[in-house]
């Protein structure tokens, strides 16, 4: 029971990453990756995922831009991007909102209509998943599209800049990174260090970082 609880919940971690940022940037309009069609022995796989845990359990703060823009209509909505992390404790902002955790605790500030001013936090029960329990969930749920029995991705390392492209290898409802994306890493802190991801339909999602600090504070981990 613990077992398949552990799947479900990565499934969700891996969703709410896609959503939330994780990190991704997506290109193959070099033509290096092309969807369902590029060999994967899932050695870029593993390093992924490598690099994924990595970001999770390093001690960093990042800043930057998010972006969502429509290719169909030119429709764009953009705000600071902070995510400061020091495990067991991690916030992001974005978008006016605050998600996080410390540690079994989730941590949620939604962001406020507009007009208005900040919405009250929301701190979880005790109790739930731990930090680092959640970090192996969504590794499981990670995993499980890169290297099952049928990948839903073709992965390929983005040269020598940290960087990993993606490619939609079949049409499925649980693609969480789009139809094509780019996970970048800084090799110095581990931290997601800029991102791209293309969804069906012609929603692009953008984090471009600016600074990336090894030392975090208290106050960088308020809500």
């Amino acid at each position: 029971m613990r077992a398949r609880r552990r799947v479900v919940v990565g499934w969700l971690a891996v969703g709410l990453y896609a959503a939330a940022l994780l990190a991704v940037a997506a290109t193959t309009s070099n033509g290096s990756l092309e969807p369902g069609e590029r060999a994967d022995d899932g050695t870029a796989a593993r390093e992924l995922i490598s690099a994924g845990r990595r970001s999770r359990t390093a001690s960093f703060v990042r800043f930057g831009t998010f972006e969502r823009r429509s290719e169909v209509t030119g429709a764009v909505i953009s705000s600071a991007d902070v995510l400061a992390q020091q495990p067991p404790r991690r916030i992001h902002r974005q978008l006016g909102g605050v998600d996080g955790r410390d540690d079994d605790r989730i941590v949620v500030c939604p962001a406020p209509p507009p007009g208005q001013g900040a919405s009250a936090c929301r701190l979880g029960e005790p109790g739930g998943p731990t930090y680092d329990e959640s970090v192996a969930a969504e590794l499981d749920g990670l995993r499980s599209i890169l290297l099952g029995p049928a990948p839903l991705y073709a992965v390929a390392r983005g040269g020598d800049d940290g960087c990993f492209d993606l490619a939609q290898r079949r049409v499925d409802p649980r693609a969480p990174f789009g139809i094509e994306a780019r996970f970048c890493f800084d090799p110095a802190s581990g931290a997601p260090a800029g991102s791209r991801v293309h969804y069906a339909g012609g929603i692009v999602e953008v984090v471009s970082v600016t600074e990336i600090r090894g030392v975090v504070t208290d106050r960088d981990l308020q809500p």
